[in-house]
């Protein structure tokens, strides 16, 4: 389930997404259609709350992005078609990316990240 209300992002004086209010229920499929710089990629990222939102809010799987964005990163995967990790992280920093977003105990996360 989805719910935004007035979801807005502005980059200095840039205003990338503005207004946009959502109600998907769960089941339901949104697509988000338009040409390059429409917002497609700063909406989903702004509801994955990897960007903070400007105004308005959001709410994805009950959780409140900005209230809850450990948690609603837990319960959404999304690989946008240019998501920028792989060229600034190696891939030792990648796997603890990857442990910190599923609250990996540091014990384990050592273990496993040096076996692999």
């Amino acid at each position: 389930m989805i719910q935004t209300e007035d979801l807005t992002k502005w980059f200095s004086s840039f205003s990338a997404v503005e207004g946009v209010n959502l109600s998907v229920s769960s089941g339901q499929v949104l697509v988000l259609l338009g040409p390059n710089g429409a917002g497609k990629t700063t909406t989903v990222r702004m509801l994955t709350s990897i960007l903070k939102l400007t105004r308005g809010w959001a709410v994805v799987a009950g959780y409140d992005v900005t209230a809850r964005p450990d948690i609603v990163r837990r319960r959404v995967g999304v690989l946008t078609e240019h998501h920028g990790l792989y060229g600034r992280m190696n891939a030792l920093e990648y796997l603890g990316y990857f442990a910190d977003l599923y609250s990996i105990d540091l014990v384990e996360r050592n273990t496993t990240i040096q076996a692999l």
